[in-house]
């Protein structure tokens, strides 16, 4: 039957909870006049599935009245409504594809939607008469505006369908799932504090990793053991997960283990809460390496290559303005540096390798400043033991 196949993507993102989707899209050499109009298609779950190419809609290939019933009478949405639309306008639209293209409004709605929620942009997005006139002269006459209220309302729609196909999808699994989840502070000096919680779990029908994003909340002070036992408790009470959880991984805050002790009490977890309190290895091996860096050698190191960093970068926009006219002329990097901050992981490793990508000019510049008592003389040995950090420090950077 196939003499040739078309890989497609059946999943967005790190998996899938819905119904079968498409896998492998093949050739047929069944009933032309009616095959034109459909593509065969193997799905996640191995059932082979005709696709109509105008609406999408899967239909049994058991049947070719059944198909051809659906294009000539039409039960095919997309043909219908380009009856309907040729007869008003007496004109048809195509899709880039080919196909009949449908205009939806509801459609619309639910793609700007999704766009909003992926792209973080703020809900007055669309909300502009201007917009609108754009919309409605250049690409389609019937669109209509879509203010901030509506989208908001469209957005919280699409989330409380996520959240319900997740809870839903966690009520049927007949397997263990595992759980990572920290507290953080906003940035920029924004007030409050947030807890995270990711869940992740192999999908049983297909052996695919998934994870997903399950809990984003504000987490207010104090962040006690008991606060963060109860934040856990309810979650894993929203999501069906109370007996279904192997294990939680967090960093290795005291409150993290107090919390975890309360957990274990509570719900019993599989194989005697061996694996229940997972500690972050990434945690753990970032506390090693800034312990390492606060060596007092390797310390004072890192505090004199900074030193010369803001010597080029921080000292006047002036100064600034020469060193990227320098890099230039030469044809050389100008990348800004890479701050060292104890709390991001890797950050010495990343501000040493942008510092040794541009270090001829760096030095050369330095030295200049440092010829005009501008600054104090960055010793020339220490791009070398920089050179040696960075090369151990990359180990820890692949390592997390």
């Amino acid at each position: 039957m196939a003499s040739e196949s078309t890989s497609v993507s059946a999943t967005t993102g790190v998996g899938s909870t819905s119904a079968p989707t498409i896998r492998e899209i093949i050739s047929t050499n069944q009933n032309p006049q009616i095959w034109k109009d459909f593509n065969l298609c193997i799905m996640t779950d191995n059932s082979q599935k005709a696709q109509c190419k105008h609406c999408f809609h899967f239909l049994s290939i058991g049947s070719n009245t059944t198909l051809r019933n659906h294009i000539e009478h039409p039960h095919c949405e997309a043909n219908k409504a380009q009856k309907n639309q040729n007869s008003e306008a007496g004109q048809t639209s195509m899709a880039r594809d080919g196909s009949v293209f449908m205009y939806d409004l509801d459609y619309l709605r639910e793609q700007f939607a999704g766009l909003v929620i992926q792209r973080a942009l703020p809900f007055n997005h669309f909300d502009h008469e201007q917009t609108t006139r754009v919309f409605q002269n250049t690409m389609q006459p019937r669109y209509t505006h879509v203010s901030r209220f509506t989208l908001k309302r469209d957005a919280m729609k699409l989330w409380l369908a996520a959240k319900k196909e997740i809870i839903d999808s966690f009520g049927n699994i007949n397997a263990c799932v595992n759980l990572t989840t920290d507290v953080w502070s906003a940035p920029h000096g924004v007030p409050g504090s947030y807890m995270c919680v990711t869940a992740h779990w192999i999908e049983p029908g297909t052996w695919q990793m998934m994870k997903r994003v399950i809990s984003f909340e504000e987490f207010p002070s104090p962040h006690t053991g008991g606060a963060l036992f109860k934040m856990l408790t309810k979650v894993l009470t929203n999501f069906n997960l109370e007996d279904k959880v192997m294990s939680i991984t967090l960093d290795n805050a005291s409150n993290n283990t107090s919390a975890m002790d309360k957990l274990k009490l509570k719900y019993e977890p599989p194989m005697g809460g061996r694996f229940y309190h997972s500690r972050c290895v990434a945690h753990i091996i970032n506390l090693v390496v800034q312990a390492g860096l606060e060596v007092p050698a390797i310390d004072a190191i890192r505090e004199s290559f900074k030193t010369m960093l803001k010597d080029i970068f921080k000292s006047s926009a002036r100064t600034r303005q020469r060193y990227v006219k320098i890099c230039k002329d030469a044809e050389k990097p100008c990348l800004r540096p890479n701050w060292d901050v104890p709390t991001r992981w890797n950050s010495t490793y990343h501000m040493f390798l942008s510092g040794l990508k541009q270090q001829n000019t760096l030095a050369y510049f330095h030295d200049v400043l440092a010829n005009k008592n501008r600054c104090n003389h960055f010793p020339t040995e220490n791009w070398v033991i920089i050179q040696s950090l960075t090369q151990l420090l990359e180990v820890f950077n692949t390592a997390t």
